[in-house]
């Protein structure tokens, strides 16, 4: 099992002990971590690693190479293992195929199970063997896999947000990055985007998704989902103006006054 963390120590324990079946744990620590993550993850028997963070497709990566087991199930720290999926994991890898599986996720944010607003089902494939797993994107990170995929009945438990404080300091990390690799891979966007695409957006989750059904959490959740593309754009409209380089400053000659 792998894991991937920076300061999850008030969060790792309850995930560590939804996992207490796996022949093995992998833990990637970023090495910016203040906390005791670490420390936590080997008095349960994890081997930990510390490394510099450069992205989060190769910080998994590097978690899969540092692992020695036949099938690699990946969480994060504040995703929660139920027995009945745990029971499901252990039957598919004793079957000879498929290599993959993926997994239903529930999330619970701000004191609630979301259900509406395109949250509930999301899959995400989790399980697959060692030798097959590769993860690409440096930001969204997925596991690139071709082949046949199974299926899990029971879904992953997300405790992600518990404040809308956490989703802002994860918002500004987040669009940051993305705003970087949009902007190195050479996407645009522009004032007609930054005006538009965050309302319709908004209107997307709340309405043609049906997030209105999960009340005042959904409504809240649709305006945070419009703050990240703004905030997205923003950003990568800023990368655009640095292209210009260095500016002469302007000379200015104050107006003549009228007597």
């Amino acid at each position: 099992m792998n894991l991937i963390a920076r300061d999850e120590a008030g969060r790792l324990e309850r995930c560590l002990d939804s996992v207490g079946w796996a022949d093995e744990i992998v833990l990637v620590v970023d090495d910016r971590t203040s906390d005791v993550t670490a420390e936590i993850a080997r008095r349960r028997g994890a081997r930990v690693h510390l490394r510099k963070f450069d992205d989060y497709a190769a910080t998994r990566q590097f978690a899969v190479d540092c692992s020695t087991g036949d099938w690699i199930l990946w969480l994060d720290c504040d995703e929660v293992v139920p027995e009945p999926l745990a029971a499901e994991i252990r039957a598919a890898i004793a079957r000879p195929a498929p290599d993959a599986w993926r997994t239903k996720r529930m999330d619970y944010m701000f004191g609630r199970w979301i259900r509406h607003g395109g949250w509930f089902p999301q899959y995400h494939l989790r399980l697959v063997r060692r030798a097959r797993a590769r993860w690409v994107s440096p930001v969204h990170e997925r596991l690139d896999f071709d082949g046949p995929i199974g299926t899990f009945d029971t879904p992953i438990q997300h405790f992600s947000h518990e404040r809308v404080e956490h989703w802002i300091a994860k918002m500004t990390r987040y669009t940051s990055l993305e705003a970087a690799e949009l902007h190195r891979t050479g996407r645009r966007t522009s004032p007609v985007r930054i005006l538009f695409e965050p309302p319709l957006y908004f209107g997307y989750k709340y309405v043609w998704q049906q997030g209105w059904r999960d009340g005042a959490h959904g409504l809240v959740l649709a305006s945070l989902l419009a703050c990240y593309r703004l905030m997205r754009h923003l950003k990568l409209w800023d990368l655009q103006q640095s292209e210009r380089g260095p500016v002469e400053p302007a000379t200015w000659t104050p107006p003549t006054s009228r007597s």
